[in-house]
This record gives C-alpha cells, sequence and structure tokens, in this order.
C-alpha cells in the first residue's frame, strides 16, 4: 500500500494542497482544498477516481477551492473535522483571510471525521488523527510513511495559536504526544512550507522538542 503525493501550492496564501493516489488502483483523493488550478485538473485525468475531498482544520485558506471540487466531482466526499463547528460556518478569522475573494463559509461537509476514523483510498487506508491546538478541532491525516499535519506542525516550525480557537499548550500536547509517537523516518506534508521528517523536527524543531520536559 503507497501513495503517490503531489503537491500545489496556492500562489496567495502559500498553501500547500495535497492531490493522493494509491499506487495500486489510481483511486485519488485531495487534501486540504485551499486550491485548485488547471495543473490539478490535468492530473485527475478520470473523475470517477476522484472519491474524497478531505480538510485538516477550518480555516479559509485550506477550504478556499473546496466548492469547486465538490461542483466539479459531485461524487466525492467531502469530509472535514467535527470538531471545528465555529470556524467551518464563518469564523472571524475566516473573513480577512479570505479578502473579499471567496466564501469565508465553509461548504457543508458529507462526512465528519475523529479520532480513530479512516478513510480507505484503493488500498491504502488513511488514518484520522485529532491534533487540537491550532485549532481546537484540527485534524492530521496518516499512513505509516506520511502526515498530512495540515498547520499542527511544519518543517521547523507550528501552527499559530494566536487565531480563533488557539491554544499553545494543547498543540505542543498534540506534537508530543501523538505525532512525534510516529516513527522518525515518516514523512511530514504540512499545510505551509516544505515537507520534513518526524525525526528531523524531534530532534531539531525549536519550538517542540522530544527531549523537552
Amino acid at each position: 500500500m503507497s501513495l503517490i503525493t503531489k503537491c500545489f501550492t496556492s500562489k496567495n496564501l502559500k498553501e500547500n494542497t495535497y492531490l493522493v493516489t494509491d499506487e495500486a488502483t489510481g483511486i485519488m483523493a485531495v487534501i486540504d482544498p485551499g486550491y485548485y488550478g488547471e495543473d490539478v485538473r490535468t492530473e485527475i485525468t478520470d473523475p470517477s477516481s476522484f472519491r474524497y475531498i478531505l480538510l485538516t482544520h477550518g480555516h479559509f485558506d485550506h477550504f478556499a477551492a473546496a466548492q469547486e471540487y465538490i461542483d466539479e466531482y459531485p461524487d466525492a466526499v467531502f469530509a472535514a473535522p467535527a470538531g471545528e463547528t465555529k470556524l467551518l460556518h464563518g469564523g472571524r478569522d475566516n473573513k480577512w483571510m479570505a479578502l473579499g475573494k471567496g466564501s469565508s463559509v465553509c461548504p457543508e461537509a458529507d462526512l465528519l471525521l475523529k479520532e480513530g476514523d479512516t478513510i480507505v483510498i484503493g488500498e491504502t487506508v488513511i488514518n484520522v488523527m485529532e491534533t487540537p491546538g491550532h485549532t481546537e478541532g484540527s485534524l492530521c491525516f496518516y499512513t505509516d510513511r506520511e502526515i498530512f499535519s495540515g498547520d499542527t506542525l511544519f518543517n521547523a516550525g507550528i501552527g499559530n495559536t494566536r487565531l480563533q480557537t488557539g491554544n499553545k499548550s494543547d498543540l505542543t500536547d498534540s506534537i508530543r504526544n501523538k505525532l512525534y509517537s510516529l516513527d522518525d523516518d515518516v514523512v511530514v506534508r504540512p499545510g505551509h512550507g516544505t515537507s520534513t521528517t518526524i525525526g528531523a523536527e524531534k530532534r531539531s524543531n525549536p519550538f517542540v522538542r522530544c527531549d523537552e520536559e
């Protein structure tokens, strides 16, 4: 079981949208639908293979293009965090992030996700991990090889906890007790910036190191 992962970064908000494909079956999903362009469209050669639209948390930059995916792929399931009610329905910070260029209210989800849920994409099982901190309902999606961390963990950084529903203590706990429990060679696919690994962040992330008390 393995995924082919391709990253597309929005020009304005610098948000990473990931298109993932199950190598064995060609079944596809998008993680954090903040961006949709012709480059993504050309990768989805068979619309019937596109099955899921997955959201890590309720900030506008991560769901800005969700409605476009929903409109173009009506059979795909839009899955969002169960704990993000405040933000998904037009949170304070989403209004300034949108800057009049899109709705600050997220489209209605077909499926609400919580800790322990799984998404099956072909022969690949994607696990759902609740990681509150950047927002109260933040999720990460992970396999045994990689984790899509949204705005929880970055390459040498962590998510901003000064926004609505953020909590620094919760974020630190999520990273140290959940993400850092994964194998060191698991690749981290963050919502912004470049990829890293769990091991690299445990050793050198200046905000949350695994040897800190």
